[in-house]
């Protein structure tokens, strides 16, 4: 007798209604309206915003209780780049529309400055659809994810990017020739000037021993068991050992070992990885595919819908590398700056540790000192704004606290002297250096807004701890993407429908329940894979088409026991239940062997053969789920505690 299961069909509805609905297209216009465009852990938080009478957009967050973790900048950060993006949207850009501004009692202000932007702030507001109109808590129940297309079906951008380690290696002695003098110094070890040894991977490091340590052999020996400590602290190297010894100096070897290098360069392959994600999340690429290449210092990038190669190229060809470095004074000049126009060849004898760079627009030469003082790392936000003297657009810097009291110092320290700020090797500008400054640093170069906004989203991101170049470039174009889909799309119909045939003349209106099933399948294997975020690619098709014929033969080991049992002289009820109870050890075992296989292919593979684990393993969930639970409730729907005497099998 067949018992109505409440909690069955509860769990099938639930999964099918979910399933369509993370496959209904949803346009913006419908989409943002109901979800609201700020995340929805502010959007629990947050008062409305009000408008002022002088145009201003106005919340207090005084008495607002954040989100753990988030701190008051984090939330004001959050909510300006949502402004920024919808107010780019509605064609009004920042610092020439609009400014934003906050107070000391935890007001935030969205100012509207030009004339344009006053015209209908209400309507403007209204259009941002900051907030969603759907409730909250139906908000996190129902999907706000949709079904993504992959680059071999949607067309892009296909880039390589090759991480040249030897350039690393270079910058990596380089820098710590410069840095190991300063730690060690800051550890009352005194060291000159650090050099690379000759031809190879070490450097020399000279250490002098203390007038006051020279006569005492115990604090001499805890002097230089202290350095040697130091020295094998840093990082990738190792082996120090002394070389020479004369007089008061020692002179140490360290060197860098194929293991220290092989782990710097898979911890920096691991930074450009990160570095180019937030450059790609800066920039609003969307849907972007970011990997290593399997056991190769390459990158492979994927940028589906990206309509040419020459904006994403851009996004991750820059390095992205500030640096201050002092100006040189040139002493026959009477110590004027040591600088020079784009027609005025530069000296070719340069006194020792300075160097010639150029300047990014105008061509024109400095010589700068090569100690770098301070580096992008110490940057905390970088923004676009208009000069304080003048309608200039500059990139304005904030720091860290390290970096600020670092930039205190170098301003303090070298008043009246040019300091040049260096992005890529390129003089940005260098200005001269009035008083210590205290607070943010500014970059000028004549911007348009533009072009200071993609200098401070690349500042922001972060710069390649190495050296990179594009290996390969590749844009597949929109006619390869439809070949792909409709290529793809008949494969898919062709088998379902030798399938649906099959199965309706073979097993009759049992068939069509199987059918029915499948169906059901490949609209949960679509609904999970959007609701993972997974894009679908040319080898998620073929795994998709590849659950077909795994779907159907669950349904056809049931069918056989089913047909078995009915032989045997049991009821169609009776049959039924013994089928499946029978049937059921065997379609774990067969669905368990291929799920492990398709865990492995995920966990070693890369790119389309994660894309094509991913699709067998929801598949294979899904087919036992629509053949075990899913046929069972059609049948006893269809059945229920009728007395059938025969079975269409």
């Amino acid at each position: 007798m067949y018992r109505f299961n409440i909690w069955k069909i509860v769990l099938i509805l639930g999964v099918l209604l979910l399933s369509v609905l993370y496959l209904i297209p949803t346009p913006d216009r419908f989409y943002l309206p109901l979800y609201g465009n700020l995340p929805l852990n502010l959007q629990e938080v947050l008062p409305a915003f009000e408008v002022t009478d002088d145009s201003t957009f106005k919340v207090d967050l005084t008495d607002v209780k954040l989100p753990t973790g988030t701190s008051f900048q984090e939330a004001i950060d959050e909510i300006q780049d949502v402004f920024i993006v919808q107010m780019e949207k509605l064609g009004f850009k920042e610092e020439v529309d609009y400014q934003f501004d906050t107070t000391e009692t935890k007001e935030f202000f969205v100012r509207l400055i030009s004339e344009k932007a006053k015209e209908d702030p209400t309507t403007m507001l209204e259009n941002m659809h900051l907030f969603g109109s759907l409730p909250i808590t139906l908000r996190k129940i129902l999907p706000n994810n949709r079904l993504k297309l992959g680059l071999d079906l949607k067309g892009g951008v296909h880039l390589v990017l090759e991480v040249d380690l030897e350039k690393s290696k270079r910058e990596l002695l380089k820098t710590n020739a410069f840095s190991i003098p300063d730690m060690l110094r800051g550890e009352e070890i005194l060291c000159r000037e650090v050099e690379q040894v000759s031809g190879e991977d070490a450097l020399n490091v000279p250490v002098q021993i203390p007038s006051r340590l020279r006569s005492d052999p115990e604090q001499k020996k805890e002097y230089l068991e202290k350095t040697v400590q130091l020295l094998n602290d840093i990082e990738f190297f190792e082996d120090v050992q002394v070389i020479s010894e004369k007089g008061t100096q020692l002179n140490y070897k360290l060197q860098l070992s194929p293991k220290g290098m092989q782990e710097y360069s898979d911890k920096a392959i691991q930074q450009v990885l990160i570095v180019l994600r937030n450059r790609v999340d800066a920039f609003g690429v969307a849907e972007p595919s970011i990997r290593q290449e399997a056991n190769r210092p390459r990158i492979i990038i994927e940028l589906p819908g990206a309509k040419d190669s020459s904006g994403p190229l851009r996004i991750v060809q820059t390095m992205g590398r500030l640096e201050f470095k002092m100006v040189s004074k040139n002493e026959k000049s009477g110590g004027n700056i040591w600088a020079g126009s784009a027609d005025t060849p530069p000296p070719d004898d340069l006194p020792e540790n300075t160097e010639i760079r150029y300047h990014h627009e105008t061509g024109g030469w400095y010589v700068v000192e090569s100690p770098v003082l301070l580096t992008g790392q110490n940057i905390d936000d970088a923004r676009p704004s208009s000069g304080t003297t003048s309608f200039e657009i500059v990139v304005l810097m904030d720091f860290d606290s390290k970096g600020e009291s670092k930039f205190a110092k170098i301003t303090g320290d070298h008043v009246g002297e040019h300091l040049a700020i260096l992005l890529d090797d390129k003089v940005q500008s260098a200005p001269v250096i009035n008083t210590q400054i205290r607070g943010n640093a500014v970059i000028e170069g004549n911007f348009t807004f533009q072009e200071a906004e993609y200098l401070s989203n690349i500042l922001k991101a972060g710069a390649f701890p190495v050296g990179v170049q594009v290996g390969e470039e590749r844009t597949v174009g929109p006619s390869l993407g439809k070949k792909s889909i409709d290529n793809g799309v008949k494969a898919a119909i062709i088998g379902l429908g030798f399938v649906l045939v099959f199965m309706i003349i073979y097993y009759r209106l049992s068939g069509l329940i199987a059918i029915i099933a499948l169906v059901f399948n490949m609209i949960i294997i679509l609904g999970a894979l959007a609701g993972f975020g997974a894009a679908l690619t040319l080898p998620g098709i073929a795994g998709l088409v590849l659950t077909i014929g795994m779907a159907v033969d669950a349904n056809v080991l049931i069918f056989e026991r089913i047909r078995e049992e009915l032989r045997s002289g049991k009821k169609v009820w009776a049959a039924i239940t013994s089928g499946y109870q029978r049937a059921f050890i065997t379609i774990l075992d067969a669905n368990l062997t291929t799920f492990f296989t398709a865990l492995v292919l995920y966990h070693f593979g890369t790119g389309p053969i994660k894309g094509f684990a991913v699709t067998l393993g929801i598949g294979i969930l899904a087919s036992m789920f629509t053949a075990i639970i899913v046929t069972r409730e059609i049948y006893g729907l269809a059945i229920g505690n009728r007395d059938v005497e025969k079975l269409s099998i």
